[in-house]
């Protein structure tokens, strides 16, 4: 058959479904194993495009010069056989290892997704940029370029993944570049600015939508671990849909009869689900169907199973078969720890079961449609139905010609089908090589343990299913998840850009910051220094100076106190009592005059040092109010007074004076020499004699008195008329004495000094307190410059590594094989 003439199908009619093909696997034919086949094929893997991933093996298709076989030996069908297994085998593989890889990837980017959470909320707030100019986009979490993922997320057997993309199917205003992580904020028919809101509201969004990506993180994770897969075994009455199953399972399960026997639907499961039990569970419900509760189903027994199929066994509306898969685990249909496929046999079609049995295919946990059409009986009309009402959903069908061994004229049957087919489903038409196979199921050794080979043609079917559930599970499950995670990847490469720049910008500026601002606060140092150094020895010389010029003027004050006496009026001796009060009163007077004209002075002397304090602080830190006040110097204890008590011995004074002492002395002396000069002797001897002249008794007694009398009398004028003097002398004397008793001077100066030191001490206080205020500042600018330039610095190396992290993970994702038959290409 030439090229031109494909399943017996005119050239120009292929050529018109041409762009419509999916991406198959080579024919198996000998042409598949010709090295000028395999070059084609494998160089037109190399230059596939991303956003037609079938593409590839294209060229494959059209190199093949026959859709069959061509008749070899029994050696060449076996050795076909074994390559049909193999790479069956092989595609399996390949989609283990891109499940594999994406749930580590998924694993690796909820872990940066935590860390960036986590990292939001408690140690750097996540920056999110926006646009000058914000533009309507369409956010979704799937690449939109590509129709053909758009159909596989449309058969997804995840509802969650719908709803996540209905909730993304309005429109939003967007940061460039943004998908998953973009936040939208909508309020009613309007959006909010994203820049009118708070740093830590705009995190607090981002936290939200970190949570809801971390959510569908692991359905995804869930959804690509999931390794069970449903086939709907289909097609016309009497078709052999039982015998096909019991085919593909090498091991009679279904009853098959010559008659139509399947009357319910007939899912076929690995016994490892039912802990390794072979069981038939009668369904009469299926919504509530839970396997460890044996209220929703019966259990038969499997030779029961042919009569219950059988049989109008109506209030059944399913059986699950749980059998053993006799053949090992890479070989196996129902358990190879790849895809575990679980076969649903329905009943034939007929007029009642079309639309049913249409509905039951378009579910989205049904990944492969198989539909069974004699080759005798070609596409009836029910068929017909099927395929049309199926093909809505399910753009591919799975089409298996059985009993073609008993046709004569195979060709013509061929054509005629695919005639059929094109008109019903064009999509499977486009691709029937892969699709629409020609075989006799019936054949097939069912023994067993027997291990003769399958023909060619079905072991290329077996391959092809297998191909095109993987194909099927690859487009619902591993490209969403593939696609989601390079959106996330992406948007957090930007987040971790826009956030890295910032704060290494805001760190560059925080240094430039603390650098020139270093020298303004070593000056302001050595100023405090130096500065409170002046201020202190300054006042201190002022206290000193105060304090002495207060001791001398008041020791003069005291020397001089008598002087105070002169203003005091003598009464009289009648009234020297209160003279000599008063005398007292006038020196203590004289006394705090003094004491008061020093506090003047010294409020002088402060005033004066503390306007030149004040000019100082001025002079480094501006103009500022002067805290202290002169005035309030000296406002208590200001009434401390020497005081002394007028008593009776301070009116007698016997003791002469020095004068006078002196005088008494000098003439003394000149008595003793001028007796002996004038012959003192002589004159006492007379006065003797005289005294015994008068000799008697009544003579002495007459002379005593008198001169007692006179001497007293004279003796008290004496005293009386020199009291004033001797009371003003003596309480002079007690006053001078009672102020170097008391310290009265030393105490008052010291005084005065203190009063003064308070004073300047509050303004050199206040100079202090302002320039330790303006280092503090200083210093608390500085501190948190540095602490920004410092979170600055962690949060850039934290969004560097995290961007390394994901850049890195983003090629690892994008790595990701999501096209087996392109890997089987390139491999074989």
């Amino acid at each position: 058959m030439s090229q031109s003439q494909i399943f017996g199908v005119p050239s120009s009619v292929m050529s018109s479904k041409r762009s419509l093909r999916r991406n198959s696997a080579p024919s198996m034919d000998d042409s598949y194993f010709s090295p000028s086949s395999m070059s084609s094929s494998m160089s037109s893997s190399g230059s596939s495009s991303s956003s037609n991933m079938f593409s590839s093996m294209e060229n494959s298709f059209q190199l093949q010069k026959s859709p069959m076989p061509s008749p070899s030996t029994s050696t060449n069908n076996a050795a076909r056989t074994h390559q049909h297994r193999l790479n069956a085998a092989q595609e399996q593989r390949t989609y283990r290892d891109s499940c594999q890889r994406l749930i580590n990837h998924i694993h690796s980017v909820v872990g940066i997704c935590e860390d960036l959470k986590a990292a939001n909320k408690d140690k750097f707030p996540i920056f999110y940029p926006l646009q000058q100019k914000p533009t309507i986009t369409r956010s979704q979490t799937l690449d939109t370029s590509s129709s053909q993922i758009l159909d596989a997320v449309r058969r997804s057997s995840v509802t969650q993944t719908d709803s996540l993309a209905q909730q993304l199917e309005h429109h939003r205003l967007l940061p460039h570049e943004l998908n998953i992580l973009s936040l939208d904020l909508k309020m009613g028919h309007s959006s909010t600015d994203l820049s009118s809101l708070e740093s830590k509201s705009i995190a607090n969004l981002l936290t939200d939508r970190l949570d809801q990506s971390l959510s569908h993180l692991s359905k995804l994770q869930a959804r690509v671990a999931d390794t069970s897969s449903k086939v709907l075994v289909t097609g016309d009455l009497n078709s052999g849909k039982s015998t096909f199953v019991n085919a593909l399972l090498k091991r009679e399960i279904l009853p098959a009869d010559q008659q139509p026997c399947t009357s319910v639907f007939c899912e076929v499961l690995d016994a490892m689900l039912n802990d390794g039990l072979e069981q038939v569970h009668a369904i009469p419900t299926v919504e509530t169907y839970n396997r460890l509760d044996p209220n929703t189903y019966h259990v038969i027994e499997m030779r029961h199973l042919y009569k219950v199929i059988t049989e109008d066994y109506e209030h059944y509306k399913m059986l699950k078969i749980y059998a053993n898969d006799a053949r090992t685990t890479q070989e196996s249909l129902l358990h190879n720890g790849v895809v575990d496929i679980a076969l649903i046999d329905s009943p034939g079609l007929n007029t009642d079961s079309v639309k049913t049995t249409a509905v039951f295919a378009r579910q989205e946990e049904i990944d492969v449609v198989v539909f069974v059409v004699s080759a005798e009986n070609h596409f009836t009309l029910s068929g017909k139905e099927f395929l049309w009402n199926a093909a809505n959903e399910k753009t591919h069908i799975f089409i298996v010609v059985n009993r073609f061994d008993s046709i004569r004229d195979k060709d013509r049957c061929k054509r005629l089908i695919l005639e059929q087919i094109r008109q019903l489903s064009p999509a499977t038409y486009a691709d029937a090589d892969d699709l629409v196979h020609f075989v006799s199921a019936g054949n097939v050794d069912l023994e067993p343990g027997s291990r003769k080979l399958d023909a060619p043609d079905f072991a290329r079917l077996e391959q092809r299913l297998r191909a095109f559930v993987l194909e099927n599970r690859t487009k619902s499950k591993l490209l969403p998840a593939k696609n989601y995670l390079v959106n996330l990847l992406k948007d957090i490469n930007v987040l971790s850009e826009a956030n890295e720049k910032k704060s290494s910008d805001a760190y560059a500026t925080a240094t430039m910051e603390l650098e020139q601002d270093l020298p303004a606060y070593q000056h302001l140092l050595r100023v405090r220094d130096r500065l409170l150094e002046q201020v202190e020895k300054v006042a201190e010389q002022a206290v000193t100076s105060v304090q002495m010029h207060a001791q001398n003027r008041l020791n003069q004050a005291v020397e001089h106190v008598g002087q105070a006496i002169g203003t005091i009026e003598y009464p009289g001796i009648l009234l020297i009592w209160q003279y000599a009060q008063d005398i007292a009163d006038s020196m203590v007077q004289k006394l705090l005059n003094e004491v008061r004209q020093e506090e003047q002075h010294a409020r002088q002397e402060t005033a004066v040092c503390l306007e030149r304090l004040h000019s100082m602080g001025t002079e480094h830190m501006g103009t500022y109010d002067m805290a202290a006040d002169v005035n309030k110097m000296c406002v208590k204890n200001r009434e401390r007074r020497v005081s002394i008590t007028v008593e009776t011995t301070d009116f007698f004074d016997l003791v002469l004076d020095d004068k006078l002492s002196g005088a008494a002395l000098s003439f003394g002396a000149a008595a003793m020499v001028g007796g002996r000069m004038l012959g003192f002797k002589d004159a006492v001897s007379s006065i003797w004699s005289v005294s015994n002249m008068m000799g008697n008794n009544n003579n002495l007694r007459r002379w005593v008195v008198p001169v007692v009398g006179v001497a007293s009398v004279g003796f008290l004028v004496y005293v009386v008329s020199d009291m004033r003097s001797a009371v003003e002398r003596k309480l002079v004397k007690k006053f001078k004495q009672a102020v170097r008793d008391t310290g009265y001077v030393e105490g008052q100066g010291h005084r005065i000094a203190r009063e003064s030191r308070k004073v300047l001490r509050v303004e050199g206080w206040e100079i202090q307190n302002r320039i330790q205020k303006a280092i503090e500042n200083k210093e608390q600018k500085r501190s948190e410059t540095e602490q920004v330039a410092l979170v600055s610095k962690e949060t850039a190396e934290y969004f560097a590594s995290i961007l390394a992290k994901s850049g890195l993970l983003l090629e690892k994702v994008e790595m990701v094989q999501t096209d087996p038959h392109l890997i089987v290409k390139e491999d074989a």
